[in-house]
């Protein structure tokens, strides 16, 4: 497994693709993934991709990237504007074609973002079935060019909705760029989402979380990985068997995302909630309570209090190390030609 990371962790720098490429090496990441290549190359320009193709080649760095959402209400709202399915599809197909030259397999996309979910203008679910129309529109491009699109466990599809997709469509059309850190605040087992989803995952966001009680119901806050409250290593575990080759990505941000689990308007929006589900991320939030208690982990008011600039490259460091150790780990343990003792 390379370990990389997505370059909206330090979109706050203002740095070229370039530099960012640079920034990697020197951090001793595999890789870098970038959000939309259309802010890498706004134009699309072959020869620019190109450059920027053979300029991670020569540092050793392997690329990924993303395109805009198939989401057609989403692009509206954006917009000012209906876009229609076909006229979205007819734009992502200059992506999915950029994409190819970069040298990529895959691209991840998000259908919406932490509010598209609670519209009340388009349903949620009328969102889906519009972005399945649109990747269905762009099943022979992909195919073409040899691309999956990967969508992400971000902040607005549940697992159960992502799994209801690729139900739809074959892993060489879709796939999955998994989160770790956003399961929780869609209010998912981890475990179990990571356990459903594994096959199908060709991209990750790899950061852990912490959950804390609030009035409302409960705060979430990104950590790096294995300082918060996720089972990191066994969730790695299970991607490792699923795909030792996969890369993990290290995504890091600031701000914390207000969960108001006790308001019933607002468990509405989720009407394929399991009690199960919600039981086990409420048992997340217990534990981090007891450990916020006992003084092991600082609460989330706390590491806000620190600027995004002053924490990022410790976080980073963090993340990389952790995952460095239970990659080396992981690969002893799945290792068949390991002596047993």
């Amino acid at each position: 497994m390379r370990i990389g990371f997505d370059s909206y962790t330090i979109e706050h720098r203002g740095l070229t693709v370039g530099e960012i490429l640079d920034f990697a090496r020197q951090h001793r990441l595999d890789g870098v993934q970038f959000p939309d290549i259309s802010a890498l190359v706004p134009d699309l320009d072959p020869g620019r991709i190109a450059g920027i193709r053979d300029l991670a080649g020569s540092l050793g760095l392997a690329l990924e990237v993303g395109i805009p959402s198939p989401n057609p209400a989403r692009r509206s709202r954006r917009e000012g504007r209906t876009v229609h399915p076909g006229e979205l599809a007819d734009d992502l197909i200059r992506h999915v074609h950029a994409a190819a030259g970069l040298g990529c397999r895959h691209v991840r996309a998000y259908l919406g973002d932490r509010h598209d979910r609670f519209r009340t203008d388009v349903p949620w679910r009328s969102q889906l079935e519009a972005s399945a129309d649109v990747i269905t529109r762009l099943r022979p491009s992909l195919r073409r060019h040899g691309l999956a699109i990967a969508i992400e466990t971000h902040a607005d599809a549940t697992s159960g909705e992502i799994l209801e997709l690729l139900d739809v469509f074959e892993p060489d059309v879709l796939g999955v760029t998994l989160d770790t850190g956003n399961l929780p605040m869609r209010l998912d087992d981890p475990i179990a989402a990571v356990e459903k989803l594994a096959p199908r995952v060709l991209a990750t966001h790899v950061k852990d979380a912490v959950l804390a009680f609030t009035p409302r119901g409960l705060c979430w806050q990104a950590r790096p990985a294995g300082s918060g409250i996720l089972p990191m290593t066994d969730l790695l575990a299970i991607l490792h068997r699923a795909n030792p080759d996969l890369t993990l990505s290290i995504e890091l941000h600031p701000r914390t995302y207000d969960l108001p689990i006790y308001d019933p308007d607002w468990l509405a929006f989720f009407p394929g909630l399991r009690p199960d589900s919600l039981a086990a991320v409420v048992r997340l939030a217990a534990a981090c309570e007891r450990r916020f208690a006992e003084g092991s982990l600082a609460r989330p008011e706390v590491v806000e209090a620190v600027p995004w600039d002053d924490r990022v490259l410790d976080w980073l460091a963090s993340s990389l190390g952790y995952l460095r150790a239970v990659v080396a780990m992981l690969g002893r343990v799945d290792d068949p030609g390991r002596p047993r003792g």
